[in-house]
């Protein structure tokens, strides 16, 4: 629908455009009628002249005669409207009286009995009535035709006064329908004008549901599906409201500590305390500069970031056994044991390269992270029917089953994790995961003891 259209214009352009085609219809069917009407009507008139014209008709010594009073004749001859023609000819075919130019019918009615039909005479349409007399039982033998015709002035008078009678009333009605169709049309829209100045009339922080009671049954499915909008809407304003109040938060932090050991380091006289602030403060600026880069990594993946992934076919062994090999150097810095299981030998899945190295070098942080030294993480891949297992597992403390489902939420830690951490990278986790139609679960690890993750992925 062109958005220069309304629905009240789309509404009224069916409903007259199907009463229009109607009163055409009717149009069609009051001329025929009334043409059959008044050719029936005038045709009957037009049998009796001619029956009346027969009664006039002898045989005299083998002769047929028409004995025709002057004053039949003026009747034959006069009408204020139409031409009036008549003949009468013998069981020869000659002509006793009248036009001997009146065409002839085109079969020749039997005895007693007439026939009705359309002719020309000097180029005007006339209606003709023939009747057939038989002559038996006289010394004349044979039958004589009696032919009376008329122009059909009247009869055309008569059928236009019958249309007319007929389709003032339906165009009236039409006209009438129509102003009841516009009137009822837009009572029946009022609804959705209330509703639009209503909508019109809030606030842009305005995003409470839109009531039901009032509203058109039609359009109650509409108004549900904007009200579960506007109620995500909200859940993503308040999500967002949230996450920019826990950034600045975690941002504050370190920035103000940074500040503080910044202006102790300029009061300083000693060489050696001045290193141990310069220190704290390399140390402040790494963790912020780690900071900054999980929020940005978060703004990339987060729903209605506004940019568009791009997903190729991918072999999922190929890019962990390389992401795991490029943390191998971290973990060795922590006496970390680090390894890559695989018990397939390809896994084909439809995904983005770099955002599936960035999921799982944020497992392989945390489990780096938040394991002790001289501990071990695996990074294992297997396959089950129609998926992809890829799991980082480490054994560490672990994680108490109550919150296995929260450390995948923003700014969410452990109460006894480790320092240095900016509890975004769970979430950065299961954002990439969405994103590929994945599901990421937290399960405890072998022997109930460290934390194994696990992201399940569509095979190809």
């Amino acid at each position: 629908m062109p958005p220069n259209i309304s629905l009240r214009r789309q509404l009224l352009r069916w409903l007259l455009g199907l009463l229009i085609p109607l009163v055409l219809l009717g149009g069609i069917i009051a001329a025929f009628w009334a043409d059959h009407f008044s050719n029936l009507a005038y045709d009957r008139a037009l049998l009796r002249a001619t029956l009346a014209l027969t009664d006039q008709i002898f045989v005299i010594d083998g002769e047929v005669v028409v004995n025709l009073p002057e004053k039949a004749l003026e009747l034959l001859d006069y009408d204020k409207d139409d031409v009036i023609y008549y003949r009468v000819t013998d069981p020869a075919g000659d002509t006793i009286t009248g036009q001997a130019d009146l065409p002839w019918p085109e079969k020749m009615p039997p005895p007693h009995a007439h026939v009705y039909y359309d002719a020309e005479m000097d180029g005007t349409p006339v209606r003709v009535a023939a009747y057939a007399l038989p002559l038996t039982g006289t010394s004349a033998q044979g039958i004589a035709l009696v032919q009376v015709a008329e122009t059909t002035t009247k009869r055309d008078l008569l059928a236009d006064d019958i249309i007319f009678a007929v389709m003032l009333p339906q165009v009236l009605l039409v006209l009438l329908a129509g102003a009841l169709v516009y009137f009822g049309v837009r009572r029946g829209l009022a609804p959705l004008a209330d509703l639009q100045r209503a909508v019109n009339q809030r606030s842009h922080r305005d995003l409470s549901m839109l009531p039901l009671e009032q509203a058109p049954s039609e359009v109650r499915p509409l108004l549900r599906a904007m009200n579960a909008l506007l109620q995500r809407l909200q859940q993503s304003i308040a999500h967002q409201q949230r996450f920019t109040a826990d950034a600045s938060h975690q941002l504050r932090t370190p920035l103000a500590g940074i500040r503080t050991h910044a202006e102790m380091a300029l009061r300083e006289q000693d060489a050696a305390r001045i290193r141990r602030e310069l220190e704290w403060i390399q140390t402040g600026t790494l963790q912020l500069s780690h900071l900054v880069n999980q929020l940005l990594a978060l703004s990339r993946v987060e729903p209605g970031s506004g940019r568009e992934i791009a997903m190729q076919t991918l072999d999922l062994r190929e890019l962990a056994r390389d992401t795991t090999a490029e943390w191998v150097e971290t973990a060795l810095e922590k006496r970390i044991d680090l390894g890559f299981e695989s018990a397939v030998e390809t896994a084909r899945v439809n995904g983005n390269a770099m955002l599936l190295r960035e999921l799982l070098a944020n497992l392989l942080d945390n489990a780096i992270r938040y394991s002790p030294p001289d501990s071990k993480v695996t990074v294992t891949l297997g396959a089950t029917q129609g998926s992809v297992q890829l799991a980082v597992e480490d054994n560490g403390s672990g994680i108490p089953e109550a919150e296995r489902e929260q450390v995948f939420e923003r700014f969410r830690r452990l109460q006894d994790s480790a320092p240095g951490g900016s509890g975004l990278g769970l979430a950065i986790v299961r954002e990439i995961a969405l994103l590929h139609g994945a599901e990421i679960v937290a399960e405890p690890g072998a022997n109930d003891h460290g934390t194994r993750m696990v992201l399940t992925l569509p095979l190809l």
